[in-house]
């Protein structure tokens, strides 16, 4: 803001000695009033300046803050999916474990070198799990609840009530988390 300064020429006489020490401290004193009024506006800036560099800032972090939120629930649901789809795979690689057990001893070559062929297939399905950091679980000890699922209890002389004596169907578990409990005989 600018402020003109008038001179009074009323007040100027013929020797305008008192009348321009007049106008010389009104002019000083509408100096310092313009410089306060221009510190003032100064300081009400700066104020400003600092509310917006730290609204800035907060935005910055929210965003930021958001960012992560939601990568995390994309890498949340990516888990989720691929463990979905893992555990629609899991049964399949128990019938071509059972398969194998159940083998007849007595193959031909020819018929050798087809079950030789289901092998590669099934330690491909293995390769692909193990790529996913799915890990196959079979425990012994006590039953935990969140890991193995009782399909059978007997009594047993060693174990206390509530060990695990067999482990019928291994579980799964992928970064952690069970994506399929192992089915478990359990000592009454």
């Amino acid at each position: 803001m600018e402020q003109d300064i008038q001179v009074n020429d009323e007040a100027i006489d013929g020797t305008g000695t008192q009348n321009n020490q007049t106008t010389a401290t009104n002019a000083a004193d509408d100096q310092d009033a313009l410089i306060a009024m221009l510190k003032q506006d100064l300081e009400a800036e700066r104020a400003k300046s600092s509310d917006l560099d730290d609204k800035l800032k907060r935005t910055l972090a929210e965003s930021m803050n958001m960012r992560k939120r939601m990568d995390k629930q994309l890498a949340d649901s990516i888990d989720r999916a691929s463990a979905h789809i893992i555990g629609r795979l899991l049964p399949v690689l128990d019938d071509f474990d059972l398969a194998f057990q159940n083998l007849p001893g007595d193959l031909s070559d020819e018929n050798a070198a087809w079950v030789n062929g289901f092998r590669q297939i099934h330690k491909k399905l293995e390769m692909l799990l193990d790529e996913q950091n799915v890990v196959k679980f079979v425990d012994t000890g006590l039953l935990d609840p969140t890991r193995h699922e009782a399909i059978l209890s007997e009594p047993h002389d060693t174990l206390e009530s509530g060990h695990i004596i067999q482990t019928v169907r291994p579980g799964y578990e992928q970064k952690g988390r069970i994506i399929r409990a192992a089915l478990v005989k359990v000592a009454m």
